[in-house]
């Protein structure tokens, strides 16, 4: 392993361990959602997220994973993935898990790293962010409400 990656993930471990130690003191701002939409169950919760699943209605076979990180810019993070068995999922369905777990009317980001940054660990997944602490977009419409 080469002193870059070494030194990367020694930074991601403490991050990690300062993220439970938030979580275990009671200062991360986000509660994962305890009343969830007909179909849907939280089938694993734990201080790193909850994974839910979607097992009847429209949503069936969607699967969701939901944590609070405290990042390196100082702010809370929520960040929902949002993935299928055999597919990409589509836009209604990351539209829906974002009406579910971030909310209606909030901002949520989707990220287009540049290529060198492409992690691919499942090629079935999207990805979503939520500021917890500030909504950092400005308002793309400039006023007219309508892109």
């Amino acid at each position: 392993m080469k002193p870059k990656q070494r030194q990367l993930l020694k930074r991601a471990a403490r991050a990690r361990k300062k993220n439970r130690e938030a979580h275990l003191a009671g200062r991360c701002p986000w509660q994962a959602p305890r009343v969830l939409p007909p179909g849907w169950v939280a089938t694993q919760e734990g201080i790193d997220g909850t994974l839910y699943d979607a097992i009847d209605g429209p949503d069936t076979g969607l699967r969701v994973i939901a944590s609070a990180c405290l990042e390196e810019d100082g702010k809370w993070w929520l960040h929902v993935s949002a993935s299928r068995q055999a597919r990409i999922p589509d836009w209604e369905d990351l539209r829906r898990v974002k009406d579910i777990f971030i909310g209606r009317n909030v901002a949520a980001i989707q990220v287009l790293p540049k290529q060198t940054s492409y992690v691919n660990i499942n090629p079935f997944v999207l990805h979503l962010w939520h500021c917890l602490d500030e909504d950092p977009l400005p308002d793309f419409t400039h006023g007219v409400g309508s892109l």
